[in-house]
């Protein structure tokens, strides 16, 4: 049996944590974080196979994690999740080397799809 995809979830709040996480744990092995730190510890401790990381948190930005991240290990893909509309920050996190984004709220099919794609599901 083939050894199962690692997600971290990093978002500030604990609500989209729980149900994203309650969603992607019928395919993946979930991890979260509810900070920029605790996802760079979170990164460090266990690589996983895919990031969805929040753009806004207070503390360590989405972005500033992302560029940490693309230095430990470009290869991981790296899924934005933003409520902004202002897309101009979307579009700097894939120059980034984000592999997508997603729109908050967000419709679960659309987070299945492109998790597959991420990972080679």
């Amino acid at each position: 049996m083939p050894t199962r995809k690692r997600v971290l979830l990093v978002d500030d709040e604990p609500d989209f944590l729980d149900v994203l996480g309650e969603h992607l744990a019928h395919s993946y092995d979930v991890d979260t974080a509810e900070s920029g730190e605790a996802a760079l510890q979170r990164f460090g401790a266990q690589r996983p196979d895919l990031v969805f990381l929040d753009i806004s948190m207070p503390g360590l930005s989405g972005v500033d994690v992302l560029k940490t991240l693309r230095v430990l290990d470009p290869a991981v893909p790296i899924i934005m999740v933003t409520a902004n509309t202002n897309i101009g920050v979307t579009e700097e996190c894939l120059k980034l080397g984000a592999f997508s984004w997603i729109p908050k709220p967000f419709d679960l099919r659309y987070v299945d799809h492109i998790a597959a794609l991420a990972t080679g599901q």
